[in-house]
């Protein structure tokens, strides 16, 4: 469970070095989270990472905690385009006057909703007074997601590649399992030192955490996949129960959703097939 914020945790943004400080955001995120993390990257040159919150009050905490700091917002950074991350962009984008910035399908998946004004690839950078942020495209949560990294410092920005606490959705047709993998490895090959999520806490033990990561999404399509062979064709519904046991009945639509995105992975290497909403193990039908 993501640890309860007091308002002394949130009266201002933690500094957690020269280069990045953290302001928690209450959104209307998935349990068991109930923030979105905002973070200023600079000192007076600033980049303000996702002014996520929709709602009156929180927005005007982040504007008095900008405020009290002072510099100037050069731009406004979005991870991806999912509503606990942009609630208070067009707040920002009036109050300071900045561009609104994102991976180019985040700008497609946004458009008509929140207009960016400047599309940032794999491999580029930018710069704050106090050092430079590399662009990583991390798809797997979100097809246009993007990671930021500061080589100098081993800190990274991740959004929503992993949290503090617990795991993340993948919701197809947007999260894809094999894609996500594949970010999750890439980030590993950055060697981060500490992870900062757009939920719960710093992690500072960063490798062990994605490979933990990596591995957990491995048992969960090996629980499919052996759910799905001890019986006949069926429902990703109907294998919700025994792979989520401890979950409450109230949880597992979404469970469905992490179910059938494994199902998917399954289908294209040629371990299962579907028939509408019907799967099939094709290790037991002679298919492999």
């Amino acid at each position: 469970m993501e640890r309860p914020l007091s308002r002394m945790d949130r009266s201002t943004f933690r500094q957690f070095s020269d280069e990045l400080a953290v302001l928690p955001l209450r959104t209307p995120t998935l349990p068991p989270a109930t923030h979105t993390n905002c973070y200023l990257l600079g000192d007076k040159r600033l980049t303000l990472v996702e002014p996520a919150s929709p709602w009156e009050d929180e927005q005007k905490h982040l504007v008095e905690c900008i405020d009290e700091r002072g510099g100037v917002v050069e731009r406004i950074f979005l991870t991806h385009h999912h509503l606990d991350h942009i609630g208070g962009v067009e707040m920002a984008r009036s109050r300071y006057g900045c561009p609104v910035v994102a991976h180019p399908r985040t700008a497609e998946l946004l458009d008509g909703q929140i207009r960016i004004d400047e599309v940032l690839r794999e491999g580029e950078t930018f710069d704050t007074d106090q050092g430079q942020w590399n662009v990583l495209h991390t798809p797997g949560h979100a097809s246009g997601h993007l990671c930021l990294a500061n080589r100098r410092t081993g800190d990274f920005v991740v959004g929503d590649m992993v949290a503090g606490e617990g795991t993340i959705v993948l919701d197809p047709p947007e999260g894809v399992l094999a894609d996500y993998l594949a970010s999750l490895e890439r980030l590993r090959s950055e060697a981060p030192k500490v992870l900062h999520p757009a939920h719960g806490d710093a992690i500072l033990d960063a490798d062990d955490r994605l490979r933990q990561y990596i591995e957990h999404r491995h048992m969960r399509t090996q629980q499919v996949r052996e759910a799905l062979g001890a019986g006949g064709p069926a429902h990703s519904m109907d294998l919700v129960p025994g792979i989520y046991p401890e979950l409450p009945v109230t949880f597992h639509g979404v469970a469905q959703r992490q179910v059938l995105c494994h199902l998917h992975w399954l289908e294209a290497e040629g371990y299962v097939r579907s028939d509408g909403d019907s799967w099939t193990s094709l290790e037991v039908s002679g298919g492999r």
